[in-house]
C-alpha cells in the first residue's frame, strides 16, 4: 500500500501562520485594543502591507488568531468527548487535555483572559465561530450522563463544572505567576502540572457527583 506523501506548505502558508503565531503573542500579552499591526509586521520583519495581503485589518487577523489557537485545542477535546468509554472517562480524557494543552502553551490561557477582559465591540459572542459545536457535543453527553444515572452533578448547570476546571487551569498556567511574581513557583514544571491535573480530575469527579478514581 503506498502513501501519499504531505504536502510541503508553501511560502505563502508559512508566512500566514508565522503571522498568526506572533499575532497570538502579541494579542495574549497586550490585548486587542493596545496590539498594532505595525508591531506585528516589525517582529516578523514585513512591511504593513505584506501583513495586509493575508489580513486586511485588525479585527480579520485577530478572530484567525483565535481560531488557529484554539481550533487544535477544540479538536482534541471533541475527540476526547466522542471517543469510547464511559462519559465520566471521556470528561476525563478531556480535562487532561485541558490541562496539558494550557501548560504546553499558556499563551491560550492569557489569550482566554484578554478575550474576557477586552472592550472588543466587534467581538463574535463565540470565541470563534467553531467553538459552538464542542460546546454542544458537551453539553449533550453531559445531559446523557444526566439521564441514565452515571452522573449525579453537584449542580445542575454544566457551566458551573466547566468554570471551575477552566478557570482553575488557566489561572494556574497563566496568571498566579503575574499576581505574585516574586516566587520561586514553577506552574509549568513538570511536577507541579501533574499535580494539577492530578487535582482537578478529582474535582471533575466531585462536581460530576461520582466517586474518586481509585487508585
Amino acid at each position: 500500500m503506498t502513501t501519499t506523501p504531505s504536502k510541503s506548505p508553501t511560502k505563502a502558508e508559512r508566512r500566514r501562520l508565522a503571522i498568526l503565531e506572533a499575532a497570538e503573542r502579541f494579542f495574549a500579552r497586550y490585548g486587542y485594543k493596545a496590539t498594532r499591526l505595525e508591531d506585528v509586521a516589525e517582529d516578523l520583519g514585513l512591511t504593513r502591507p505584506a501583513l495586509f495581503y493575508h489580513f486586511p485589518d485588525k479585527q480579520a487577523l485577530y478572530q484567525a488568531t483565535l481560531a488557529n489557537a484554539f481550533g487544535s485545542l477544540a479538536n482534541q477535546l471533541e475527540e476526547a468527548l466522542t471517543s469510547a468509554g464511559t462519559i465520566v472517562e471521556r470528561f476525563e480524557q478531556a480535562t487532561n487535555v485541558l490541562v496539558d494543552e494550557i501548560a504546553r502553551r499558556p499563551s491560550l490561557g492569557r489569550l482566554i483572559l484578554r478575550y474576557v477582559t477586552d472592550e472588543n465591540e466587534q467581538q463574535q459572542q463565540s470565541i470563534y465561530p467553531e467553538s459552538n459545536r464542542l460546546i454542544q457535543v458537551a453539553w449533550a453527553l453531559f445531559d446523557q450522563g444526566c439521564k441514565s444515572g452515571e452522573l449525579k452533578p453537584l449542580h445542575g448547570h454544566p457551566l458551573h463544572a466547566a468554570s471551575v476546571v477552566i478557570g482553575s487551569t488557566v489561572f494556574f498556567a497563566s496568571a498566579i505567576t503575574k499576581l505574585i511574581p516574586n516566587s520561586d513557583f514553577d506552574p509549568l514544571s513538570a511536577e507541579h502540572i501533574a499535580a494539577q491535573k492530578s487535582e482537578t480530575l478529582q474535582i471533575v469527579r466531585f462536581l460530576l457527583g461520582v466517586p474518586p478514581a481509585t487508585v
